[in-house]
């Protein structure tokens, strides 16, 4: 029998076996991929270089530890943070302007902080103010940094989220710095769970390739997927569990990378703009975000979704470039390639976002059940949520009292 196993080796499962490990615990991970790093992923084969199809930003880096993780690899970290919207369609944004949007910012995350201050844990959308002249440009944004729009967006949950403005890229890609995370542990690939059972003394895991017994299980599973159960819990979790899971959903944001003629990408060096604050149906545009000859489109909340649904993500990214900069652009684009977070069957969104009045249900996340089973992620976080270092957290948390019942 394994002291643990763990489910997903995504990057709280990844961090949590290497805890595990490092506390002098057997432990094998299961992985439902083919791969490892989760909704890290670090692709090269369509273009020949890196690009991060899943999370690739070291947000607020300076103390985020797979920072450090990656330096001590020799991983390249652009210490660098983007300058976001500096432009809006064409037009460079002004310091005129730019104070007007600040503003307008300020004044909307305050009435947030009020709101979440007094325990109203309702959607977003209904505390803004009604005179924010950049509304649209309020959405969108939310819409990339929490995947979800704000009538979707807990008040509660965006006022504890710990944000910063050090945002740094990977060379390699983030997800190739998870997934190395794997180097030296028993991890098994292709190998979904689709029953835990713990009701005995210790628990047992059920997938296509048999059973495997464990004294404990860190459970990493996307909150979506446990709401449809997946995998089925026997006996049933406690109700509180099965209402986090379901509070718990996760938002969408989805990516179109674009190779282009040399010397037709927009703007030099790295570069970010908007493609209209008209509405919060557009676009993020990053221009070389790690470095490489590419162009990123960024979509988030209801809008990616759509899209995705629709397989129109590369389509409306050529639509907004060509409405920019014209056709003659258009007609220098090489290659694109889109994600589908979604769809993904082992994810079913991007990050974690609680649903209006259940942002409280990620502390029930953090409580082990019977001191068996415990759970990991970027949902179980009150504070990071959403980014790696929330997963990296939430994993070594899970780890640290795994490892403190077997020495108790």
């Amino acid at each position: 029998m394994l002291d643990a196993v763990v489910v997903g080796a995504g990057a709280a499962g990844l961090t949590a076996a290497r805890e595990l490990a490092r506390g002098g615990l057997a432990v094998r991970v299961l992985e439902a991929r083919r791969r490892v790093g989760g909704r890290a992923w670090t692709e090269r084969a369509t273009f020949g270089v890196p690009i991060d199809r899943g999370c690739a930003w070291l947000h607020a880096a300076d103390r985020n530890p797979w920072t450090g993780y990656a330096r001590e690899r020799g991983f390249t970290v652009i210490e660098r943070s983007p300058d976001w919207q500096q432009w809006i369609g064409t037009e460079r944004v002004s310091d005129e302007r730019r104070a007007h949007l600040d503003a307008d910012w300020d004044r909307a995350v305050a009435a947030v902080a009020a709101a979440a201050a007094e325990g109203r844990d309702v959607p977003v959308s209904v505390v803004l103010p009604q005179d924010l002249k950049s509304r649209a440009l309020f959405d969108a944004t939310m819409s990339w940094m929490m995947g979800v729009d704000t009538p979707d967006l807990s008040t509660v949950d965006f006022a504890a989220s710990e944000d910063s403005d050090v945002n740094w890229a990977v060379v390699e890609g983030l997800g190739a710095v998870v997934a190395s995370a794997a180097d030296g542990l028993d991890v098994v690939l292709d190998c979904p769970v689709t029953a835990i059972e713990w009701g005995g003394a210790g628990v047992r895991l059920v997938t296509p390739r048999g059973t495997l017994d464990g004294r404990v299980v860190v459970v990493t599973v996307p909150a979506p997927l446990l709401a449809r159960g997946q995998p089925r819990f026997e006996p049933a979790l406690p109700v509180e569990y099965a209402e986090a899971f379901a509070g718990l959903p996760l938002g969408v944001a989805n990516k179109v990378f674009l190779e282009l003629e040399p010397g037709a990408l927009p703007h030099e060096g790295s570069a970010h703009f908007v493609a209209s604050d008209a509405t919060a149906r557009t676009v993020s545009f990053s221009v070389r975000p790690a470095g490489h000859e590419l162009l990123l489109a960024y979509f988030g909340g209801a809008y990616a979704r759509e899209l995705e649904a629709q397989g129109g993500l590369e389509a409306a990214a050529r639509e907004e470039l060509v409405r920019l900069y014209g056709g003659a652009l258009g007609r220098r684009i090489r290659r694109s390639t889109a994600t589908a977070w979604a769809g993904d069957p082992w994810a079913r969104g991007s990050y974690s976002a609680a649903r209006p009045g259940c942002a409280g249900r990620r502390r029930i996340l953090g409580q082990p059940v019977a001191d068996r089973v415990f759970f990991a992620g970027d949902a179980c976080t009150t504070d990071t949520f959403g980014a790696i270092h929330g997963a990296w957290a939430s994993g070594a948390a899970a780890a640290r009292n795994v490892v403190g019942l077997a020495c108790a």
